[in-house]
């Protein structure tokens, strides 16, 4: 094999996009302050409990109307996040020419349905969701449970998340990790390892 049998993406922010200016067009119209609504759906113990599937994405919605109004809840809920569409053509090449590719993300119980609606649940070999791990990045303990499922040597994973600390994380486990902020990270990083 070479020296790269596994790509792993995280799936928001780097296969999946959401437009921030629709939150912004959602307070506007509901009378709220600028960055509330991810403030109040990001609060850190409550992304926590949803990722970690302490709760689920339903009841997640639910706490944010509390704060935030039913309307702009279930608005927020409902956004049509767009797919990066250049990153998923390179995981295309990659799996045609025997690259295992797979997503790991901080995701709730909702994410397998959302990949089968974008319709790139077929495009990863596999999914790793923190909801149903019961642990979420950039904690230690979902890399290795990662990497002792995908049964590979550490450094011939290459894993590629938006967030530093998970990048980090990563690194930690002995992964090759690097941090991306556009599809081009990803090129660079497949051809710094010789996969394209």
């Amino acid at each position: 094999m070479g020296l790269i049998d596994v790509l792993l993406l995280d799936l928001d922010g780097v296969v999946r996009h959401y437009d921030p200016a629709a939150a912004e067009a959602i307070e506007k119209g509901s009378g709220l302050p600028p960055g509330r609504l991810l403030e109040t759906a990001f609060e850190p113990r409550l992304l926590q409990s949803v990722v970690t599937g302490a709760i689920t994405r339903a009841q997640w919605v639910d706490r944010v109307a509390e704060t935030v109004g039913p309307v702009a809840a279930t608005a927020w809920a409902t956004q049509r996040p767009s797919v990066d569409r250049a990153v998923l053509a390179t995981v295309r090449r990659l799996r045609t020419a025997g690259i295992r590719v797979g997503l790991l993300t901080n995701g709730t119980d909702r994410t397998a349905a959302e990949l089968a609606e974008l319709r790139i649940a077929g495009d990863f070999d596999v999914v790793f969701n923190s909801a149903e791990i019961g642990v979420a990045k950039p904690d230690l303990r979902v890399f290795m449970h990662v990497l002792r499922m995908l049964d590979v040597p550490r450094s011939s994973v290459l894993f590629l998340d938006d967030a530093a600390a998970n990048v980090r994380g990563a690194s930690a486990m002995g992964m090759r990790a690097h941090l991306f902020t556009s599809a081009s990270d990803l090129t660079d990083a497949c051809k710094t390892y010789r996969l394209l």
